[in-house]
Parts: C-alpha cells; sequence; structure tokens
C-alpha cells in the first residue's frame, strides 16, 4: 500500500473513531400521568439490558440513559401496567426517536396516561405527540 493509501485509510479511521467517541449519551425520562391516584408499574427491557421493574407514584418520574447503537438499532420497550390495564410500547425506538428526526429527542420525555403515552416536542414546548396503546 502506498503513503497516499496508508494517509487516507489513517484519516479515515480517525474519522471513525472521532464519530464513535463523540455520539453522546441520550436519556429517557418517563412520568406517570395516569391521574386518579393510580400508581405505574413498569419494566423496560432492550436486546441488551433488562432495567428491572419499577413502580411510580403518581406525579413522579423515572429516567435512564444509554448510548445509541452506531448502526441505528437501538430499542427500549416497557411494558406499564396499572390496575387491570396492561400495555406495552416502544420507548425509544432509534428510527424515531434519534435526535435530529423531526420528533427526535436527546432527552426523550414521556408522560404515561390512560389512552397512551405522549412524548414532549421540542417546537411546541408540550407534551402533545401522542400514541395510542396497540
Amino acid at each position: 500500500m502506498g503513503s497516499l493509501e496508508t494517509c487516507l485509510l489513517f484519516f479515515v479511521m480517525v474519522m471513525f473513531m472521532s464519530a464513535i467517541m463523540s455520539r453522546a449519551s441520550t436519556s429517557v425520562v418517563i412520568y406517570n400521568d395516569l391521574g386518579g391516584g393510580l400508581p405505574l408499574r413498569h419494566h423496560c427491557k432492550s436486546r441488551e439490558d433488562d432495567l428491572g421493574y419499577q413502580s411510580l407514584a403518581p406525579g413522579r418520574s423515572w429516567s435512564f440513559g444509554f448510548t445509541p447503537d452506531i448502526f441505528g438499532r437501538t430499542l427500549f420497550y416497557c411494558r406499564f401496567s396499572w390496575g387491570a390495564e396492561s400495555h406495552i410500547f416502544d420507548i425509544y425506538k432509534q428510527s424515531r426517536d434519534k435526535e435530529f428526526q423531526e420528533f427526535g429527542c436527546k432527552k426523550c420525555e414521556w408522560k404515561i396516561r390512560k389512552n397512551g403515552p405522549c412524548k414532549f416536542y421540542k417546537k411546541t414546548g408540550m407534551f402533545d405527540h401522542c400514541y395510542s396503546w396497540d
């Protein structure tokens, strides 16, 4: 390999490593917005991580952080339960939530409501990007 190819390869490797090292952490914040004094039970997982069972008092929050996958495949899903209700939702889906998407986020905040989760939307400053339960 000639010196030009070696320099080019070195440059590409440095850029690649720089991109990996500069990837900032992402966080997810979950708020219990069920109302009626109901506690929110939830269990969040990814392929690699099991974040355990949690319980949130009304109006309280819980959060976790992670570094998104370089290939764009990060997925965390949660089972949310209260009373006799139980629902599963993809709380962080990199293809939907990565930072530079229209509704993307670095700090992804969700209010869990009886009719579905609602995400904080920077442009409106409100939790108005809502999904229904599957």
